[in-house]
């Protein structure tokens, strides 16, 4: 048994209404009722009242240093998912890439396609797409037809469907 229990993410944000729109938008979740208005903002569960997310206002942006923490988003498709999130204000961090890149860990697959994007305020989070069986094999065989490029890898993988997961 543990000392706690983990209640929810809490992302520090310049402006709690910009805030509530990018992560409703991004994950679906509502925004619901604050308990300190003002200060803090909440996606979640509305009756019972349940925070999934917790956006707290403070008054110094985020600088050049990489996120200590950050959330990872799954998408069925990360390159569905890049343009979307930028409509809504967020941007490309790392262009999206296969984890593990083949060969640099010996005898482990490829896993996931991933990308590192940013919110408006710049705080880092992981757009993840869990690779299939099929998907895997199609980069391995791509990467053995020569050195590593991600791109040629991404469109092997790209033939084959991602396996299916519920967003909700």
């Amino acid at each position: 048994m543990g000392i706690g229990r983990l209640k929810c993410p809490v992302v520090d944000v310049n402006d709690l209404a910009v805030a509530e729109t990018f992560y409703s938008e991004l994950t679906g979740i509502p925004v619901i009722p604050s308990v300190f208005p003002g200060r803090y903002a909440y996606l979640g569960q509305p009756e019972p009242w349940r925070a999934d997310l917790i956006m707290h206002l403070v008054i110094t942006p985020k600088g050049p240093e990489a996120n200590r923490g950050h959330m990872d988003i799954w998408v069925r498709s990360i390159d569905d998912a890049i343009p979307s999130i930028e409509a809504i204000g967020g941007s490309v961090k790392q262009e999206p890439t296969i984890y593990p890149r083949p060969g640099s860990f010996p005898g482990e697959p490829p896993r996931i396609d991933w990308a590192v994007m940013r919110d408006p305020f710049g705080n880092e989070f992981c757009l993840v797409t869990i690779l299939s069986p099929e998907q895997r094999q199609a980069i391995l065989d791509a990467a053995a037809g020569g050195p590593g490029d991600d791109q040629r890898w991404r469109d092997a993988a790209r033939r084959f469907h991602a396996p299916d997961f519920p967003l909700k």
